[in-house]
């Protein structure tokens, strides 16, 4: 990235971007069912990703367009899944004016607390063209029920 002034307060605002985006996920951590997955980041930027059950499977789904499958470490330990790598960069052009600046290059860490046991050596990372999915194999097949919204006296079975 060039020192140009224009690219600083793009850089600046995308990084106050990351930090506001960080702040509400830790709220809505604190706020929420703390049985759901939890998302984190605790350096670079944050790639959007979804995180869902099937019957067998927790699964998530991470957006990673131009990350190199050996820049990409998944790892797993307990209920914590934590992704992490580098977006490299792309070739430099000598001169530019940026009009748009939005896409993050650098490094990247997330960590997604998994609801359910899931069995350690059976992980599996697909790369879906710009997305990589992450596939946990259940413990226990089955997912969990949600509480009857219209019985108030309905216990939450998530809980």
């Amino acid at each position: 990235m060039s020192d140009h002034p224009e690219d600083k307060a793009f850089k600046t605002l995308r990084d106050f971007h990351n930090l506001s985006e960080e702040i509400e996920l830790v709220l809505e951590d604190y706020f929420s069912d703390h049985d759901r997955p939890i998302y984190s980041a605790s350096k670079g930027f944050l790639p959007p990703l979804d995180c869902f059950e099937t019957e067998n499977e927790i699964i998530c789904m991470v957006e990673l367009a131009g990350v190199a499958p050996q820049d990409l470490k998944v790892t797993q330990r307990k209920h914590v899944l934590t992704i992490s790598g580098e977006r490299r960069e792309l070739p430099s052009f000598e001169k530019r004016r940026y009009h748009k600046m939005e896409l993050d290059f650098g490094a990247f860490e997330r960590h997604i607390t998994i609801p359910e046991s899931v069995i350690p050596d059976k992980m599996s990372i697909e790369n879906l063209g710009g997305f990589y999915l992450i596939r946990l194999k259940k413990v226990k097949p089955g997912l969990k029920p949600f509480p009857n919204e219209h019985d108030p006296a309905s216990p939450d079975p998530r809980r």
